[in-house]
């Protein structure tokens, strides 16, 4: 799942910018949008069922109709947030506000001190010309659905691993994601090389970006089991020293 972030003050025209590239990345894939409401509240309808389940406790509040389900969630984490949306099989997720936090981002209006800025003021094609300088988010649900997206698997494995980066530092664990995440790549067409129809999916969770423990996801979808087993053991083998902090 790409993460688009969108960031600038009031009144910068960021909403109807994401409402003229929605459009845009459907036809690519499904998107989601997540928009940051600042200090308003968001009114829950009053009178209604789900409203009253809420506020009498529920962790969550769902009305489903046979067009679409309202959810309330009783937790604003964006990282739980992206979990869930990427676990659903979104592909990309815009991100309305948040302008503080480091995503790679695209700017509007004046934003003095932004950081990670791909393109300021832009068309909405431009954005689409450059999706790949935007991270992947992915939970473990997420990536197996990559891994089994489009073919007839009858084994996925999943496994997910802390990574033990030398030094807990920023400039340490940073350094870590630039160096290990091209090892990543060639470990996953290595990987998929070998005999049998085998799918692999190796990601590295950067926790400075996405919040939580820096992590390496795995999954890997094959036609028989022997061939899933044997694919992710062998990653298992490659990816040991890292797990293990070497």
């Amino acid at each position: 799942m790409r993460i688009i972030h969108i960031a600038g003050l009031s009144g910068s025209g960021k909403t109807t910018f994401i409402r003229k590239l929605l459009p845009l990345l459907n036809k690519k894939g499904p998107t989601a949008v997540v928009k940051h409401l600042g200090h308003h509240q968001f009114l829950l309808e009053t009178g209604k069922d789900t409203t009253h389940f809420f506020s009498e406790g529920a962790l969550a509040s769902a009305g489903t109709d046979p067009e679409k389900t309202i959810l309330v969630w009783r937790d604003t984490s964006l990282e739980h947030i992206m979990s869930i949306l990427s676990s659903a099989g979104t592909q990309y997720m815009l991100l309305e506000g948040w302008k503080t936090h480091p995503f790679p981002k695209v700017t509007l209006g004046n934003l003095p001190l932004a950081q990670g800025v791909i393109l300021s003021d832009p068309s909405p094609e431009q954005v689409l010309g450059v999706l790949d300088k935007f991270p992947h988010y992915y939970s473990l649900q997420g990536l197996t659905l990559e891994v089994q997206s489009g073919r007839e698997q009858t084994v996925l494995i999943s496994g997910r691993y802390p990574a033990c980066v030398a030094g807990a530092d920023p400039d340490s664990r940073r350094e870590f994601y630039l160096h290990f995440s091209p090892i990543l790549d060639t470990i996953t067409r290595e990987a998929e090389s070998s005999p049998g129809e085998v799918k692999v999916g190796l990601h590295l969770h950067q926790g400075l970006m996405f919040g939580g423990e820096d992590a390496i996801l795995v999954a890997v979808g094959a036609r028989s089991p022997s061939d899933a087993i044997r694919v992710f053991s062998s990653l298992q083998e490659r990816l040991l020293p890292v797990i293990q902090g070497g």
